[in-house]
């Protein structure tokens, strides 16, 4: 199958590689217009369920991504001087550019 991925952002990169671990004979080509370094956005945030996802698709990348991840499981909002914190929701969030390096090697 021959696959023209345009955007080589975190879910291009993403898809690209999930697709040539599916079936290695694929030919994919990821289209991007900036520079590999290019990044827009601060980071990327993700809960626990999406990261046994990315593990069960991708076990080598879900491993290398887990090693730059931050933790974090308390949400606080405050509003009108008032702070609120909610507990157990279990977050990670890594920077976009380190994704994006992580992704393209």
């Amino acid at each position: 199958m021959r696959i023209a991925c345009l955007g080589g952002g975190p879910a291009g990169l993403y898809f690209a590689i999930s697709m040539k671990r599916r079936d290695p004979g694929h030919e994919v080509v990821v289209i991007e217009r900036n520079r590999p370094e290019d990044t827009f956005g601060w980071g990327v945030v993700l809960s626990d369920e999406t990261l046994d996802n990315l593990a069960a698709n991708d076990a080598e990348s879900a491993a290398r991504i887990r090693q730059h991840f931050a933790y974090w499981d308390d949400i606080a909002v405050i509003h009108d001087g008032v702070k609120t914190v909610s507990t157990g929701h279990g977050f990670c969030g890594i920077g976009r550019r380190q994704l994006l390096i992580l992704l393209q090697q």
